[in-house]
């Protein structure tokens, strides 16, 4: 009994860190697989809806770092609801959260 304790004190923290530490990834979200779905539901082109997915996880990577945890991991969530993930929902959701730092035209 004792060695199952000793085990689950060491397993518990390993977990939470896990968990934390998915925040700091960009996810992997499948444009393929997105897109077909956009197509069939008569949304958006093919090729038009890969660029701007891999546009959109381009920018992200750059990015990513300037998003904070609590954002990231709200958009992440925000942006695979109904099974789609799309890297354009991910990054609208973090630049609407005010993450990010953003250039003004200047006129």
């Amino acid at each position: 009994m004792r060695t199952f304790i000793f085990a689950l004190a060491a397993i518990v923290p390993a977990l939470a860190i896990g968990r934390a530490g998915a925040a700091d990834k960009l996810p992997a979200f499948d444009i393929a697989k997105n897109c077909r779905e956009e197509v069939a539901g008569g949304i958006n082109s093919g090729a038009s809806c890969s660029k701007d997915e891999t546009d959109a996880k381009n920018e992200l990577a750059k990015r990513w770092s300037e998003f904070s945890a609590a954002d990231k991991k709200a958009c992440v969530g925000e942006s695979a609801i109904g099974g789609e993930e799309s890297y354009v929902e991910l990054l609208t959701c973090l630049e609407m959260s005010g993450g990010g730092h953003f250039s003004t035209p200047q006129q």
